[in-house]
This record gives C-alpha cells, structure tokens and sequence, in this order.
C-alpha cells in the first residue's frame, strides 16, 4: 500500500479489514475504525490519535438481532412440544413422538454442548455443529411445518427432513473459516450463534422433560431414580447455560477492533 492510500485522517472505516497489510507511518487520525481488524498488520510509526477504537455498533446489534430471533423461534417451539408430550405414557398412541423429541433433543443439546468444549480439534468441533444444526433444524422444522399444516404428521415429519438436509449443508458450507473480516462474521460467526442458541434452548427442554420424570417417581416413592433425574435435569441445566456462555463469547469475539499480532513499534494512540 503506497503513502497516498495511508492517509486515512477522519475517515469511516468501520467493519474494514487490514489483516497482514504494510501500514507503517498509516495516518488514522480521528477515524472511525470500531470493528476493523488489524491481525498481523505492520503498523510502525502509525498515528491512531482521536480514533475511534471498540465495539462495532452495527456489528452488535445485528448479531443481537439474529441471537433474539433465533432464541424466540427455538423457545416457542421446543416449549411447545414438551408440554405437549409431558404427560403422555407408553399406552398412548403419540408415545414415539415423546420418545423422538428425548432423542432429538438429546442429539442436538448435548453435540452443541461438546461442540464447545472440542476448542482444539476443529475437525470434531466442525462435526457437533452440523449434526446439532441439523437435529435443531428437524426439531424446529417438525413444529412449524406440522403447524402449518393443520398438525399433519407426514407434513410436519418431511418439514423436519428438509429443514434437517438443508442446516446440515449450511452447517457445512457457512461453518467452515471464511477468508475476510465480514466473511467470517456472516459464515461461521452467526452459524456458531445460531447452533449454540438453539442448544441452549434444546437443553432447556431436556431439563423440563427429565424434571418431570423426576417428579413421577418421587411421587410413586421411587427415591433412587428421582434423585437420578433430579442430577440428570440439572446436568443439563448446566449445559443450557454452557451453550449460553458460548452465544455470549461469539457475540464478543468480533465486531471490536483487533491488533493480535500487530506490529505496533512506535504507534501513537491517545
């Protein structure tokens, strides 16, 4: 980058990305530069003073937006099928149905879960995502599919295969590193919020359903297994709130000005 394209003095640059640039003696004087990254840039004798430096105000709010969409659409949806199923027994006709929401829930809450704590095997933590996005999306899709269609089951069960295929080929495609700042924030970055959001709810509905297993058989005065379900329902409260924490530290890991790595000899900042 040549000294004529350095000169940067009061200009809005948000959401920019300087990744591995030359930007020795880059005047940024007074510009805005809230969510830009500057990782691994060369940025000796820059002058930063009067720059805006932080926090991406659009960055924020739109992935807050898509955080509270999917928190609300997931909610409603998973709190309304496990009252629906609460009650029902191994005589009733709709028991596969309770029976498949414990797996599904089981399968996309936990892989969410254990997603989080696979930091360094990319590979493996890739894997939990896709197959929780698409468990989540089989969920989400059996409900409102089936909802739509006056409860019919062979709609709403080929509404949750479709949306199923569908997340786990976005899953695969938007969940993989994308090259460039915004590529990332709109790929991996809001597919991460979308899955671990999901979860959490997903986690939250098993904990309801399990409490209610534990309450059956304390009340029948089977101790041992509801204390069991007691453990198991707060096991996955923990992992709800796991889930959380990790839509939390997506939310906080971009849209915030970065020089990791950065070479800042000399650089004057305020």
């Amino acid at each position: 980058m040549n000294q004529q394209n350095r000169n940067f003095v009061n200009c809005n640059l948000q959401n920019r990305s300087f990744q591995g640039l030359e930007l020795q003696g880059a005047d940024f004087r007074g510009a805005d530069i809230r969510g830009c990254n500057f990782s691994h840039a060369q940025l000796q004798n820059a002058n930063f003073l009067g720059a805006k430096i932080g926090r991406s105000p659009k960055l924020t709010i739109i992935l807050m937006v898509v955080t509270v969409f999917v928190a609300i659409a997931s909610f409603i949806a998973i709190t309304a099928m496990s009252f629906a199923v609460v009650e029902k027994t191994p005589e009733d006709i709709t028991w596969s149905f309770k029976i498949a929401l414990f797996v599904s829930l089981v399968v996309a809450g936990l892989s969410s879960a254990i997603a989080s704590f696979l930091q360094n095997s990319l590979i493996w933590q890739r894997l939990m995502k896709i197959i929780s996005g698409a468990a989540s999306a089989a969920l989400l899709g059996f409900y409102y599919g089936g909802s739509s269609t006056d409860n019919n089951p062979q709609l709403a069960i080929a509404s949750a295969a479709i949306a199923a295929i569908v997340s786990a080929a976005i899953c695969f495609i938007l969940g993989s590193p994308s090259p460039g700042f915004l590529g990332k924030i709109m790929g991996n970055t809001l597919t991460n919020i979308a899955i671990a959001m999901v979860g959490s709810i997903n986690n939250y509905g098993l904990a309801f359903l399990i409490s209610s297993l534990s309450a059956i058989y304390l009340s029948s005065g089977n101790f041992l297994l509801g204390i069991f379900y007691i453990i198991l329902a707060l096991i996955m409260v923990g992992m709800s709130l796991l889930c959380f924490t990790q839509v939390i530290k997506e939310i906080n890991s971009v849209g915030i000005t970065s020089f990791q790595y950065a070479n800042l000899l000399d650089t004057k900042f305020d």
